[in-house]
Order: C-alpha cells, then structure tokens, then sequence
C-alpha cells in the first residue's frame, strides 16, 4: 500500500486505477506468453505429425484434435489471465499441467516422426546399385596395387563401363580387355591370358552355384557399388505397381536375396513366396517357387534360367518372371536378407514355428511340433535342404512356415502398438515397395478389425534335371523343370483367395 491508501504491483503500476487495470489485463506476463507460444506449438507439430501419418481413422484423428486443442487451448487462456506474482498458485498448477501436456504431445510426435522416417527408409530408391568384384586368381597378386599396369578383363557392352573404368582407375592404372560374355571373361581368367576381371557380384554368385572349383580358385581384391542410374542406356522398365491403399485383395512378392549386409544390392533371389492377402475374408495364401524352377526371365531373350538368378538383373526382373509364371499383377514387393530375418525376429522376441521333421543344422536342433525360435535359429530352420530328400521343395515349406509364423505374431495388438520401434531396428534390412499410404492402411486395418488371419501354404513342384541357362549358357545346370499342373493349381487358388471365393 502507497502513502496515499493505493495499491502497486510488484512493478510499481497502481492497481487501483481502472486504467491500469485494463493494462495490466492486456499485458500478460512474459513467462505466461513464452510457456503459451511453446505449448501451442508442440501441440500443433504433433496433430500436424500425427496426421501425416495417416494411422488414425478420420474420426479417431478428429477426436485427437479435438481433445488436444480444448486441453491446450484452456491451458493458454488460464495462463494468460495468471501471472508468477499475483497468482502463484494457478500459475504454477497450470504451468506443470501444461509441461505434461508438451511432453505428451512431443513424445506423440516422436513416434509418429520415427514412423515416417522409417517408411521413407525402406522404400526403394530410383535406381539401385550393382556390387562390383575385381578378381584375381588366388595364386594371383594379394594386394590391387600389384595389378598395375596389367591387363583387367570386363564384359563387352557393360552399360556402366564408363563408371566402372573410372571406379577401377581411382585404385589402381590398369588396361581393360572386353569380353563379349561374363563366362568367357572367367575362362580368360582361369587361362591366365588376364591378370584379373571387373565383374558383377551377381555373377560371382552365379559361379559359386554352377563351379564351385573355379569360384574356389579365385579371390576378391576389391569391391564397389555403381548405381544403375549412371547407366549409358536404360536398365529393364519396372513393372507397375500400385501406390494406392489396397481396398481388398492383392498380392505381396517376397524376395529373399542371398546376402548378408545391405538389402541395396542386387543378388540372387533365394527365396520366392507370392503373400496372396484378402482383408475382406482373413485370408492369406503363401505360395513357393523354388530357387531353380526353370523359367524365363522377364526381358531375357533367349534361354529359360533358374528363377534365383532373376535377381541378379534387378528385382523388377524378379517381379516380372513370377507375373508370367502365374499369371496375375504383383501389386508390392518386398526384399529381405539373411540379416534382416535374424533382426526382424529377435526383435519380435522370436516366433513359435512347427515344424513337420526332425533335424538339426547350423547348430540347432528341431522337433517335430512347435518349436520356440530366435533369429539365428529360424534362419537356419529356413535355410536346411540338403537333409531332406525333398530337398529344396522341403526348405521352401520352412520358409513359408516361418512366415507364417511371422505373420501370427506381428498381428497380435501388443506388437503392433509397438511396430514404430519394430521398423526403426530393421529399416536397414528391408527394401519394399509399400508406400506409406498402403503400410498406414495395413496397420490401421489390423489394429481396427484385430484379424485372424487363415493362412494356407503351398509350393509349385517340377523334374530335376540338367540344362543350360540364360545366365551361365556354357554349362548345363541343375535346374527344375515346372510340374504344369502344379502351377495351374496354384494359380486357381490365387485367383480363389483374390475374389474372396
């Protein structure tokens, strides 16, 4: 209180003159303006996250708004009308409610934001990369600077020969020997009459599967990856795929490349499983093709090839085969390697898979029943072939076991209100072309329904036997050639499970 019988702030102003009051009720304080603007903007990111997810239904979202801006919005008004002097208390209570509050919405925020950082991620790129080797023999220099001045053989009418030629001369001065075929390039190789070859990756595996002495007999000195977009002339036109959420039905190719490390590079399509879904009835058909069904390469002019080489020349070689092998559209692709099996299922916490045999391989023992598996043993549940008579046909049917496994478990709701955190461990280790709409879909699908999916599994079959291939023509391989009648069954169960019939 003044002399005169008036009161002051802890500024000074005198609250006992109306016109002081009005001003001080146009002044907030500057720490109710500061801790208003910040909350308003936390909540804002987070509904403007939130919503770039596309996770909520339109109403859930809706609500998510509705409820965040009556909680934000009386927050800010009470600390507006509330100052650190002269309402300690209001202030104070509305200041942590309102730190509550933005650390709520940050934390929304942060998972939504690692969602989509994560769907951007495992998306494919525009073009991808080719893995290139240079080779020597293995009683051959141990070091590339030792291929100095030497003669580096190359295959003739490579479309990236000039990023190649200057990826080899930053290592070591070299003079490049075309070859019109990769085959006739290791043979110069294995004669001697060049020091060394600069060759895909792809066909290095390729050489491991139809000689094993002559890929034994070599040595890698040296590798980079070349992106295809550099091409001189256009790499094989990708199939179409649909961006948009599925309404019902589609089919899901998986393809499991022989590699371990980056799902960038282009390999072997080990694994070959059409993942037929209709979200309409609950049903899932997982149908095999093996590694060596003889087929012919989409784009391939010439003679058929194993279906595992197809995906050397990119996955859209890939996708295109397995469309005209069966017949039907290929709505997405996903691409998966060893490492990525291992780290999507121990971060699940491992799945139970049954198994119809008793075996062991790489280390791990099996029963026949359900058997609790981490990463490293479901991968080596997927990989043995070579202690079953059936042998690859028997190894396909492991894998669709596993997935099936796979499937049982990320459909359960605790995995999936923690599937952010799931895909932010493998996004290194998976490659799909599901764009975030359709992904978004998916999730909020199974999260609204809590589907139990009926998932029936079946692999096409064929005859052993010895023929030459488009990818190593020199030399008759093992192949397996289609049992017609098995591809005509599983193309009508395809075409059963896509019209919910």
């Amino acid at each position: 209180m003044s002399d005169n019988g008036s009161y002051f702030g802890d500024d000074g102003e005198d609250w006992d003159d109306p016109a002081e009051r009005v001003k001080m009720r146009r002044r907030p304080p500057v720490a109710s303006i500061a801790i208003s603007a910040l909350l308003a903007a936390v909540v804002i990111t987070s509904v403007i996250v939130v919503g770039s997810t596309k996770l909520l239904p339109g109403g859930w979202y809706l609500t998510f708004i509705a409820a965040d801006a009556v909680f934000a919005g009386v927050a800010v008004v009470v600390l507006l009308l509330s100052s650190p002097g002269r309402n300690k208390l209001r202030f104070w209570l509305v200041t942590a409610l309102s730190v509550v509050l933005a650390v709520a919405n940050l934390g929304v925020a942060k998972v939504g934001y690692d969602y989509l950082s994560t769907v951007n991620h495992i998306q494919p790129p525009k073009s991808d990369t080719i893995l290139y080797d240079i080779v020597v023999l293995t009683d051959g220099p141990t070091d590339i600077s030792q291929l100095s001045q030497s003669i580096m053989g190359e295959v003739e009418n490579d479309a990236l020969s000039a990023v190649v030629h200057g990826q080899v001369l930053k290592r070591v001065q070299v003079s490049f020997q075309p070859t019109p075929t990769w085959t006739g390039m290791v043979d110069s190789l294995m004669n001697k009459d060049i020091s060394s070859m600069v060759i895909q990756d792809g066909f290095m595996q390729v050489l491991s599967d139809a000689n094993p002495d002559q890929y034994d007999s070599m040595r890698i000195l040296a590798s980079f990856e070349v992106d295809t977009s550099l091409a001189a002339r256009p790499t094989p036109t990708p199939s179409p795929t649909p961006t948009a959420a599925p309404q019902n039905s589609y089919v899901l190719y998986i393809s499991g490349i022989d590699t371990y490390g980056s799902i960038a590079a282009r390999s072997r399509s080990d694994v070959n499983i059409l993942m037929v879904v209709n979200p309409d009835t609950g049903k899932v058909l997982l149908v095999n093709t093996p590694r060596d069904f003889y087929v012919q390469l989409r784009g391939m002019a010439g003679l058929p090839d194993k279906l595992t080489h197809s995906g050397v020349y990119g996955v859209d070689v890939s996708v295109g085969t397995m469309e005209d092998l069966y017949g039907i559209t290929i709505s997405y692709y996903l691409r998966i390697n060893f490492s990525s099996l291992v780290t999507i299922i121990d971060t699940l916490g491992g799945v139970d898979v049954d198994s119809a045999y008793d075996f062991s391989y790489g280390g791990y023992s099996f029963t026949v029943g359900m058997n609790h598996l981490n990463g490293a043993a479901a991968l080596a549940f997927s990989r043995d072939r070579h202690d079953f008579a059936g042998g690859d046909r028997v190894r396909g049917q492991n894998q669709e076991r596993v997935i099936e496994a796979l499937i049982k478990k990320v459909s359960q709701p605790s995995v999936l209100m923690n599937y952010t955190q799931i895909l932010n461990s493998i996004q290194a280790s998976i490659q799909t072309s599901m764009s975030q709409d359709v992904i978004s879909a998916q999730v909020r699908q199974q999260l609204d329904k809590g589907t139990q999916w009926d998932v029936t599994s079946i692999s096409v079959d064929g005859t052993g036997a010895l023929d030459y291939t488009y990818s190593y023509p020199g030399q008759r391989l093992y192949v397996m050639v289609p049992d017609q009648s098995t591809v005509d069954l599983a193309k009508s169960m395809i075409q059963s499970i896509l019209n919910g019939s």
